[in-house]
């Protein structure tokens, strides 16, 4: 069973994004497992943002103080909400992928989120894909990388050969 979490509500205003950036990295340092920064109008029109922030229940005074010092908040909500998490399977593969007749391999990480035996998506890592697409860059071979996780995830839907992922582009 994991730990419980806070759902932790700010509304700050007067915040550059450089200090929004900073408070985000030291709150994702703290523990914090998801910080969502949304941009809204405040009084006398304003800009500001509404921050959400997932946090360990034992962190949560911990990351109000981090609130008050940095982003200067008067004070913080914690809201009452329940998460509902689906089932997550983490996979790991090696993509075989041919382009232009040439076979390329790259470890690839990839995630199956599923309800029960209900599969409702294949996500392949952003960080993976981008990688991907960056070598092929260096070697004067350009390939999108919308192209490269279309034509992957696609390709997860139908299932793997063993530990790999078969792709032709």
């Amino acid at each position: 069973m994991s730990e419980p979490l806070s759902l932790v509500m700010a509304q700050v205003d007067d915040v550059p994004g450089e200090l929004l950036g900073e408070f985000i990295r030291r709150a994702e340092e703290l523990g914090a497992r998801n910080v969502q920064a949304v941009a809204s109008v405040t009084k006398k029109g304003r800009p500001g943002y509404l921050l959400y922030v997932d946090v360990p229940a034992a962190l949560e005074t911990e990351l109000g103080l981090l609130l008050g010092a940095e982003l200067g908040c008067w004070g913080y909500r914690v809201l009452a909400a329940e998460h509902r998490h689906f089932d997550i399977e983490r996979l790991r593969m090696t993509l075989v992928l041919t382009l232009e007749g040439t076979e390329l391999r790259w470890p690839l990480r990839a995630k199956t989120i599923a309800s029960g035996a209900r599969v409702l998506r294949i996500k392949a890592e952003h960080d993976d894909l981008a990688a991907i697409c960056a070598h092929l860059r260096e070697q004067g071979r350009a390939l999108p990388l919308a192209v490269l996780k279309a034509a992957v995830e696609t390709r997860l839907r139908g299932g793997m050969d063993g530990g790999e992922l078969h792709v032709r582009l």
